[in-house]
């Protein structure tokens, strides 16, 4: 966890907590509410750790002291056994390398096409497909314009409402 009695640990440890409960409620697990109320009333801080539902519910107007909220989640995280600990990290990497291997994927697909307009005496970053995917993968402001645009066109079509993604640090409230 951190150092006992050191503050700025107490925060990390908070706010690992909060965006724990972020993350699960954006993932329909509990807690039970996402980002759209931590402003609202509540903060949740919730267990890191998968298949585990525990919660607790921080009023915003009368926050819990920094060490009360300190001590409910180090007492809460104290009866999981270092097995739990592990198998949520193995998870993660799990999960981690999932992502990798679809981004690998993803950059085939990049290349393909820029092989593809080499082999037609084209510049290799000519195709536009190959261009966008590119810019979604490295996260340039390119690809902002292509998310507008799916925005815009998902608005006005009947069956494409929920086509356009949301970025994951707009729906976790944090910037990745």
């Amino acid at each position: 966890m951190g150092i006992p009695g050191d503050r700025s640990s107490s925060i990390s440890e908070k706010r690992a907590a909060e965006h724990a409960g972020l993350w699960k409620a954006d993932l329909g697990q509990a807690p039970h509410y996402t980002r759209a109320f931590t402003g609202g009333g509540w903060t949740c801080i919730a267990c890191p750790l998968d298949n585990c539902d525990w919660h607790h519910d921080d009023p915003v107007t009368q926050p819990s002291a920094l060490g009360v909220l300190d001590a409910k989640v180090r007492e809460h995280l104290e009866g999981h056994s270092v097995v739990d600990f592990l198998t949520s990290l193995q998870s993660a990497r799990d999960a981690s390398t999932t992502l990798r291997e679809s981004n690998n994927r993803a950059w085939d697909v990049v290349s393909l096409y820029r092989l593809r307009a080499v082999h037609e005496g084209n510049h290799p970053t000519s195709d536009p497909v190959a261009q966008m995917l590119s810019a979604a993968l490295v996260g340039t402001a390119e690809h902002d314009e292509v998310r507008a645009e799916v925005s815009r066109l998902s608005e006005g079509g009947a069956g494409a409402q929920g086509i356009a993604s949301v970025p994951a640090g707009e729906r976790m409230g944090t910037q990745l």
